[in-house]
């Protein structure tokens, strides 16, 4: 489980509807679950349809969580205009089988929908984002 204080799901929210059309992406740090930094990334491919992180900022910022004692707890990027389900692609390029891939769909931009999924060797399993 993900706990995302109301906070720092806003910060999440806010980068990736600042980047709509476009997919949002970004990277979740803290410790044991609890989540304590969101840090957006810049998607280079700027697609309403893919993402890739910018490599230097994503290796710059992973060793920060680190060097702050932290963890990677999770990925994060948007559908813009399909649901918070991993995609083929997104199943394909999960490349952190131990931290949590977050999907925000955009599809209804008043009730934005954030959901985490871990995803090994493959397999999807949703796991439960608590933001109290």
């Amino acid at each position: 489980m993900l706990f995302l204080s109301r906070p720092l799901a806003a910060q999440l929210l806010a980068h990736v509807k600042s980047v709509y059309p476009e997919e949002g992406c970004g990277l979740v740090a803290g410790r044991g679950g609890l989540a304590t930094a969101v840090y957006p990334i810049e998607n280079i491919l700027h697609s309403p349809t893919a993402y890739e992180m910018a490599p230097l900022p994503q290796v710059e910022t992973m060793l920060a969580i680190e060097a702050d004692g932290h963890e990677l707890l999770a990925t994060f990027h948007s559908h813009p205009h399909s649901p918070a389900y991993p995609s083929p692609t997104d199943v394909a390029q999960a490349y952190y089988p131990d931290s949590i891939y977050l999907i925000v769909s955009l599809q209804d931009q008043a009730q934005p929908v954030i959901r985490g999924f871990y995803i090994v060797d493959g397999l999807v399993t949703e796991t439960a984002v608590s933001m109290e």
